[in-house]
């Protein structure tokens, strides 16, 4: 056992880490471009990787050793204006890019999003012509679920004040995540020490999937906010020892609008925020104050919450199962290895996967531009794994301190595991809330590197993530016939 007042921890990514997974990712894309030779990538998709990964983890060593001992006011400026700049820059380049490679300012093969954009034009004209209760009647129907109504309102409203504008409702997206990672931070540092805060806040400002994601018309980016704030909020409200009313009406709206995004993220959060209130420990909240919220937040949010959503979470666990056989049977149409995925296979990796596209299939340009995006997720995870393995047991003498973060771990295990016997597991965009957090949790398992054992794992981890990388891309020519 290690002696853990001996261990100091790091408050910036090391170049040991930051270096091995540049070097893993440059090898991984050369011998994918050798071994699969007749479906190598575009030259293209090889920039958007190599600006990803490399970007990501030079500057994630850069900042967090120059940003280490700035004032928090400071820090906070720094954060908010480059991951706003960062993402507005690949906005507008998106927006040029879609446009030059499929004539329209949309995400490729866009489904959602143009079908977001039309319903929020739709909005906004029968605003201007006086007959919004018609859009009202249809879109809160008898069939029409809750979760289908927070995003293309929001935007509908942004249409009505800016004349149909993607581009502001593209800008006002990079500010949200830019304020995204200033939530992070304020999560991080209150639950585990203002230089894991600064970390997170640093990986979520630089990890590709939030700025890519703000340069194309999906709701991912202001449920991230949403959920950010719903969880800062509740953290906050939970370790203060006073608490009002009306903090407690912020924390159950912010939950309600958690099911006009996706009916299980609402769900996430109910089961979360209830958790904590039951375990968290007495450093957290005391008894007194845990039965009392207990009781005044269940009474509000069955009145905010009602009937409507528990119809919808019904009705979603009754058809979970349906779900996921007709998702994994339209898959192994083009797919034939998928039939043998299922949530035994990806329980283990729910933390690490989707793994990347670095070849040429059809269909998959999106997954090949964030091929780089999801690199840093998988050579990341290994610190989110460390630092949950770390709380939960013994690894460490005193570090396992799981009842002081509760909330953000029930809520990350909790969406997760929903999503491992869902249809979506190995789809990205059903991770993006769950990568939010995992920015945090990985901050915390960087700042714990200075262990020796620790820093052996990550090697052996590196590894096996390459293994994963070349086997996967096979996996997908294979199943497609093209091996």
């Amino acid at each position: 056992m290690i002696n853990t007042r001996n261990i100091q921890p790091l408050i910036f990514v090391p170049k040991s880490i930051t270096n091995v997974a540049i070097m893993t990712y440059i090898i991984a894309l050369v011998c994918c471009s050798v071994l699969y030779s007749r479906h190598a990538m575009n030259w293209y998709w090889w920039l958007f990787g190599l600006i990803e990964v490399c970007g990501f983890f030079y500057f994630s060593n850069y900042l967090s050793k120059a940003w280490a001992k700035v004032r928090t006011k400071t820090f906070e400026k720094n954060v908010f204006w480059t991951a706003f700049l960062i993402r507005a820059v690949v906005m507008l380049f998106l927006y040029w890019f879609h446009n030059e490679m499929t004539g329209q300012p949309f995400m490729f093969h866009a489904a959602d999003s143009i079908g977001y954009h039309e319903e929020a034009r739709w909005m906004a004209e029968s605003i201007r012509s006086g007959h919004f209760n018609s859009f009202l009647a249809y879109k809160f129907a008898e069939g029409n679920g809750v979760s289908d109504a927070g995003y293309p309102m929001y935007l509908g409203f942004i249409y009505l004040l800016t004349d149909d504008s993607i581009i502001v409702v593209r800008l006002l997206k990079s500010i949200w995540s830019a304020l995204s990672c200033i939530l992070i931070y304020r999560l991080g540092k209150r639950n585990f020490g203002e230089h894991v805060g600064r970390l997170a806040a640093i990986l979520m400002m630089l990890e590709p999937h939030f700025s890519i994601y703000g340069g194309m018309h999906l709701k991912e980016t202001e449920m991230v906010f949403v959920m950010l704030l719903f969880l800062e909020r509740s953290d906050a409200l939970l370790r203060n020892r006073n608490f009002k009313f009306s903090t407690i009406s912020v924390v159950v709206v912010l939950l309600a609008s958690l099911f006009t995004f996706r009916t299980v993220l609402g769900l996430t959060g109910v089961f979360a925020l209830v958790m904590a209130l039951l375990l968290s420990s007495k450093r957290v909240i005391s008894l007194g104050k845990r039965i009392v919220f207990l009781l005044v937040f269940g009474i509000t949010a069955l009145y905010f919450v009602g009937g409507r959503i528990m119809s919808e979470v019904e009705t979603v666990w009754e058809r979970k199962d349906d779900n996921q056989s007709k998702r994994m049977s339209v898959v192994v149409q083009t797919q034939s290895l998928a039939k043998y995925a299922g949530a035994s296979v990806f329980a283990p990796m729910i933390f690490t996967i989707p793994f990347p596209t670095m070849v040429e299939t059809e269909g998959q340009e999106t997954s090949r531009m964030l091929h780089g995006g999801l690199v840093v997720k998988n050579l990341m995870s290994f610190f989110c794994i460390l630092a949950l393995a770390s709380l939960i047991f013994p690894l460490l003498p005193g570090r396992n301190t799981w009842r002081n973060n509760i909330l953000i771990g029930v809520f990350l295990i909790a969406y997760l595991m929903i999503l491992v016997f869902s249809a979506f597991a190995h789809a990205d965009r059903f991770h993006m809330p769950a990568l939010a957090l995992e920015m945090l949790f990985m901050a915390y398992g960087v700042s714990l590197f200075r262990v020796p054992k620790f820093k052996r794992w990550y090697k052996y981890w590196v590894v096996i993530m390459f293994i994963a990388i070349i086997a996967w891309n096979w996996f997908k020519l294979a199943g497609r016939g093209l091996a």
